[in-house]
């Protein structure tokens, strides 16, 4: 009994229920036909009472409430956590055309009543969807009606008409009234003329109804962009295609209780949208000379310096801070008028630009260091940011104030310890007709004590020309040589058959009759073919003998050769011969290359 408690304490301490904030959510389609079932849906994270259901007028309740509760546990890295979901449930029907709003429903949860959002539910009298698309797909089915307006691509524009350089949303979407069954293949536009930029997506695609001239269909958005123009007139966005499977109604046929039934197949369809054309107005010619080329709204210009008062050759961080709705990723300089005294340095630029289906927002800092060289009073003048304001359609200048800088006269020449994390671009060199004196030593030279045109130099020109010419010498002789095949498998005969007999030796070590004697009889032949040049698939005992005696060697040496190529080919096939007749015939092979090497 005291360990069943045990356990129970335990799991009751491990096990925490993770509520933290109560949410109580109505869920609902957004757009449903005249007639349809659909189901409306109230959940809480907590266990609740008293639920108290809204008025659902302008719909028929068929069914509910009925409830439902699920308990999930999750154990991770020793702490247990449980998340609880009630849900209250009805089945209804929309029985007249119009836009509804289902009001807030109310459940008490631990004493304290707790309301649920609203619905906007707007009831269509649509239409039913054409699943007969089985005879587009095949032609010779001709029993088979389609509607290609069943399952369509479409490229949303935001707007149709703008000014160059104003961003424009571009939304890439599939309707279907059919089921949608895979995606296979994306071509999507090139958008010449535009610069774009990806809106994030998520990589699964999820289907939402819409109403669309009063019939519902499926969306999912396939991709999103913002396009800004680069050029004024009228700019074509080329056709969006979207090769996809769906399923279609092929035909009917009997079930198992006789009974007439639908069937399905599932067919590819490529689909492809129209071709869009944007109308971009040119900018008015009235431009500003601040004006870089920004076009947006609500754009707001910051300055701000860390010092107004420092020394000559200390720096100071300026920084220029844009921020609005627009075009921002192409400000690319902010016109400044330094003091001609002041050295400026390339500027450090950071962005914080985002962008959603509102378009391109955020901003942009231009940090400059400034190293004033001379003392006294500056003063930099009012900067001024200029942009074209898309909701005024007029140009708008931003502009701060004049920065005054005191600059004291410093004891140094130069200061280069400011730990700035700006890189230095460019440097301007400072009063380049005044030389240090050199005070380190150094050795100074004669004038007519040089070594171009001394007699060492000639001979120094001499020397290297002749090792030149004899390296060149050299090179072409080893070159030729590599071409001459024979030649070259006549060098490496020796090398090759010490390699064999070297391998030999350790399959004799390892009492491997066969591969031992293998390795000597390719040692042998393998030797005379490269050195007397006859090919291997030609070379025997009688070859080998008119050759050699052609080469005037003395017969005993090639009688040796062909009894010791026999009594290897006996051994290798024969029984297990003693180690010291494997020595013996190791020693002869040594003995005949080396006999060979000294007369071939």
């Amino acid at each position: 009994m005291r360990k069943t408690l045990s356990i129970i304490s335990l799991l009751t301490l491990i096990i925490t229920q993770v509520v933290g904030q109560v949410t109580f959510v109505a869920s609902a389609n957004k757009v449903v036909e005249l007639g349809e079932n659909f189901k409306l849906s109230f959940t809480t994270n907590a266990r609740g009472s008293n639920f108290k259901p809204p008025s659902l007028a302008g719909f028929q309740v068929l069914a509910g409430p009925s409830t439902s509760s699920s308990t999930n546990i999750q154990y991770i890295n020793g702490k247990a956590s449980q998340s609880i979901s009630n849900t209250y449930s009805y089945i209804v029907q929309a029985t007249k055309v119009g836009k509804y709003t289902i009001p807030k429903a109310k459940i008490t949860i631990d004493g304290k009543i707790y309301e649920s959002n609203t619905l906007n539910i707007e009831v269509v009298k649509g239409a039913k969807p054409n699943t007969n698309d089985f005879d587009k797909a095949n032609p010779s089915n001709k029993n088979q009606n389609n509607s290609a307006n069943d399952i369509f691509v479409s490229n949303n524009l935001s707007k149709t008409t703008v000014y160059q350089g104003e961003q424009i949303i571009s939304t890439m979407k599939v309707y279907s009234r059919v089921g949608l069954r895979a995606f296979n293949d994306f071509k999507f536009p090139s958008f010449t003329g535009f610069l774009s930029q990806d809106i994030e997506t998520p990589s699964q695609i999820n289907l939402q109804r819409e109403n669309i001239k009063g019939k519902i269909y499926n969306t999912g958005v396939l991709r999103q962009l913002i396009l800004f123009p680069q050029r004024s007139g009228t700019i074509e966005i080329d056709p969006f295609e979207l090769e996809c499977v769906v399923q279609v109604k092929a035909g009917k046929r009997r079930n198992f209780f006789g009974e007439m039934v639908d069937t399905y197949a599932d067919v590819q369809k490529k689909l492809k949208s129209p071709i869009r054309k944007v109308k971009v107005l040119p900018l008015p010619t009235n431009k500003p000379a601040s004006f870089r080329g920004t076009v947006g709204s609500d754009f707001k210009m910051a300055v701000n310096i860390d010092k107004n008062e420092t020394s000559s050759n200390e720096s100071i961080t300026l920084k220029v801070k844009i921020s609005g709705s627009g075009n921002l990723k192409l400000i690319n300089k902010i016109d400044i008028d330094f003091p001609s005294t002041f050295e400026e340095y390339d500027p450090k630029i950071s962005s914080n630009i985002i962008n959603t289906i509102a378009g391109s927002r955020g901003s942009k800092t231009f940090e400059y260091l400034i190293i004033p060289r001379e003392p006294g009073d500056f003063t930099i003048p009012a900067i001024k940011f200029s942009y074209f304001d898309v909701n005024s359609k007029a140009y708008k200048t931003l502009s701060g104030e004049d920065i005054p800088i005191h600059v004291t006269r410093s004891n140094e020449i130069m200061v280069s310890n400011n730990n700035i994390s700006i890189s230095k671009e460019d440097i301007k060199t400072l009063g380049t007709d005044i030389r240090y004196i050199k005070q380190n030593n150094f050795e100074l030279l004669p004038i007519d004590n040089a070594f171009f045109g001394t007699w060492k130099f000639y001979l120094f020109y001499v020397i290297s020309s002749l090792v030149f010419i004899l390296v060149l010498f050299i090179l072409r002789h080893k070159i030729k040589q590599s071409t001459n095949i024979v030649l070259m498998k006549n060098k490496r005969a020796n090398k090759i058959s010490k390699k064999r007999l070297k391998q030999a030796s350790v399959y004799m070590k390892q009492n491997d009759q066969a591969k031992f004697y293998d390795e000597v009889i390719h040692a042998l032949w393998g030797y005379l073919s490269d050195k007397l040049n006859i090919p291997a698939s030609e070379i025997s005992r009688d070859t080998v003998k008119e050759t050699l005696i052609e080469y005037k060697v003395d017969e005993k040496t090639i009688n040796s050769f062909i009894v010791l190529i026999d009594d290897c080919e006996y051994a290798k096939y024969a029984p297990s011969a003693e180690g010291a007749q494997i020595g013996n015939d190791y020693k002869k092979a040594r003995e005949v290359i080396n006999g060979f090497e000294a007369v071939l």
